[in-house]
């Protein structure tokens, strides 16, 4: 019985050689494993054969005569970095398979080399998917800064009364122009930018409107109404709701509270909340700045549309709907409704945002291992150049799970990220890569995951016996850790400082009615990226539960090179797999008393000896 080790191809699977490897360690666990070869120790002479030699690619005679010594584009040939893997299997007499039961497979990591060897590490599939990110290519491009321009006019082409220049500051302006484009000069035409009569008027004075034949200063006058003659409703500074807009022109700067003075005409722009669209386009749509006034900086307090005068706060923002949102916070306030405010308030794009990677995935109608085998698909077959030999069995298939992926979110969407959070939640199935031969060529790796109903993976198998006493058995080096009761637990969610989300989860029952009480223990738990209190506190009870008693937790070894009494190995590798069920018949033992305690498997480790140790998972002690 022994190891095997087999150089392949890490895009395809091929097989290309096999491998020496003299000295290593390993360690597989219920989704991962890790196997790094060993280091050789410094100041020893001796201790060449703990590393990988370069001298097992250089060509021997039968009588052990050097003929060709390996150049270094060989060497780089057969180690080269992010192109080869390495497929390991435990090898004894009798397999249906002489190559063995294939134990892991992954791509050689960083190496480090010495004269005459090498060593390394193996990036395991879990690992390679923490490097890929589950985005099409092409929904993530480079950003497009987008600037949004504000002017101020007295007529609707943009230009003044007076023929003075385009201006950036309101000054008592009637018509307001808005660009959107990726300049961040501002524009000097009015051509460039959309015009619209600003919602409602700031002050009850009128707006300069040229000079008449004697050079004096001519004013605009507006009022606004509910009725054709202007006796309904009349204002001159308010124009939500009004049907009908009245104007007039004289040489007084006031307005004239008597609606006799103005001439009526229907006017419906007040009765809606409408944007003004910008000229420009970003990404094929329309951009639209909306503007509101309040009394306050945060803009709850008086918010409206139409009304300017004496509110004293402005807010602003750019979004591609036509409609004025209702909602304060959607705006940024500012005291003064000047370009230079705007266009800081707005001009990095709609919302402030990069408009260019804004494009989503959403997996819907798929089991969480449905969902699971299309996030390996998106994030290496589905990618140029990112195909890996891994084979997905549940790919579409149903169920009631659903998920959004947006691009944009990149530091939160490498595939092993959302793996994890699909399988380290309540209900979350087991997940695993296992390798096997595909043909006598090519070794592949098979995605493995629990279903929905069933989350642990191998629950079909029969439990596995070991015995362990301290005068022998299967089970040797047996290890038992314990951790007492938890009576309370402070759990916290999103937010921050006085916002944080918190909910408390605790039974004092044991510490305060108890004969013999123990002494009070609490603990503490944070997810960041829950915002709600009722499931904060699930995840809170959960954890007071999980630990309400007493947990021990057992280690121990096992050597795989073990016979029965038949002369086949008892506990071969392969045989078993982290995720299973083992029987531990104890006997013997100070504390825990004679019985067989069923445990499930979570961790087995070792290096190139015949020596395996088991962890397994916590479970209530029996007192």
């Amino acid at each position: 019985m022994t190891w095997a080790h087999w150089l392949t191809d890490a895009r395809t699977g091929r097989i290309i050689r096999r491998i020496d490897l003299p000295s290593f360690s390993w360690e597989l666990s219920v989704s991962d494993f890790g196997f790094s070869t060993t280091d050789r120790n410094p100041g020893e002479t001796d201790a060449s054969s703990l590393s990988v030699p370069f001298s097992q690619f250089d060509e021997y005679a039968a009588d052990g005569m050097l003929l060709h010594r390996a150049t270094p584009a060989q060497v780089n040939g057969m180690l080269a970095i992010g192109r080869r893997a390495i497929v390991s299997s435990w090898m004894f007499e009798g397999m249906p398979d002489p190559r063995g039961v294939p134990l892991w497979w992954g791509v050689l990591g960083d190496p480090e080399d010495s004269w005459d060897a090498t060593t390394f590490p193996l990036s395991s599939p879990m690992a390679l998917l923490t490097s890929r990110y589950v985005i099409r290519d092409g929904d993530f491009r480079d950003g497009i800064t987008y600037y949004t321009h504000v002017a101020y006019a007295d007529k609707l082409d943009g230009s003044n009364a007076d023929g003075s220049p385009l201006s950036h500051s309101r000054s008592g302006s009637l018509y307001i122009g808005v660009c959107v484009d990726t300049s961040v000069k501002a524009p000097s035409t009015a051509g460039s930018y959309a015009w619209t009569q600003i919602k409602g008027m700031d002050s009850a004075n009128g707006w300069p409107n040229g000079k008449d034949k004697n050079g004096k200063q001519q004013y605009l006058h507006l009022a606004f109404a509910s009725s054709a003659d202007g006796k309904t409703e009349f204002s001159t500074t308010r124009a939500a709701g009004r049907t009908y807009r009245g104007q007039y022109t004289d040489l007084n700067a006031a307005d004239s509270t008597n609606h006799g003075d103005y001439q009526w005409a229907k006017w419906t722009d007040g009765n809606a909340k409408k944007a003004y669209p910008c000229a420009g386009q970003v990404n094929g749509q329309t951009p639209y700045l909306h503007v509101a006034t309040a009394r306050s900086a945060d803009g709850k307090t008086g918010f409206e549309h139409t009304l300017f005068d004496g509110q004293g706060w402005y807010g602003v923002s750019v979004d591609y709907e036509p409609t004025d949102s209702d909602a304060p916070s959607d705006y940024r306030w500012y005291a003064s409704l000047s370009a230079a405010g705007l266009a800081a308030a707005c001009g990095y794009g709609p919302n402030g945002a990069n408009t260019n990677s804004r494009t989503s995935i959403h997996l819907g109608g798929l089991s969480k291992r449905g969902a699971a085998c299309e996030i390996i698909r998106l994030a290496t077959g589905a990618k140029n150049g990112g195909a890996l030999p891994f084979d997905m069995p549940y790919a579409g298939e149903s169920g009631s799970y659903s998920l959004d992926i947006p691009a944009w979110n990149v530091q939160n969407i490498a595939a092993r990220t959302l793996l994890t959070s699909i399988t380290n939640v309540a209900g979350g199935p087991d997940m695993t890569f296992r390798p096997y031969w595909a043909s006598d060529a090519t070794v592949r790796v098979n995605f493995l995951a629990a279903s929905d109903g069933d989350v642990y993976l191998d629950k079909a198998h029969i439990p596995i016996e070991l015995t362990c006493s301290p005068y022998g058995g299967s089970l040797e080096d047996v290890v038992v850790d314990y951790q007492g009761p938890t009576h309370r637990v402070y759990a916290t969610g999103a937010g921050t400082d006085e916002s944080t989300i918190t909910a408390l989860a605790e039974d004092l029952s044991a510490v305060t009615s108890h004969i013999d009480p123990p002494v009070l223990m609490e603990s503490s738990w944070s997810d960041t990226d829950i915002n709600n209190v009722t499931q904060l506190k699930d995840h809170a009870q959960a954890i007071l539960a999980a630990n309400a008693h007493t947990v021990m937790q057992l280690t121990g070894t096992i050597h795989v090179n073990d016979l029965d009494g038949a002369g086949n190995p008892a506990h071969a590798l392969g045989s078993f797999w982290p995720g299973e069920m083992f029987h531990i018949h104890i006997r013997g033992h100070r504390r825990l008393p004679d019985d067989t305690y069923p445990m499930r498997l979570m961790k087995m480790s070792g290096d190139q000896s015949d020596a395996v140790k088991l962890q397994f998972d916590v479970t209530d002690a029996p007192f």
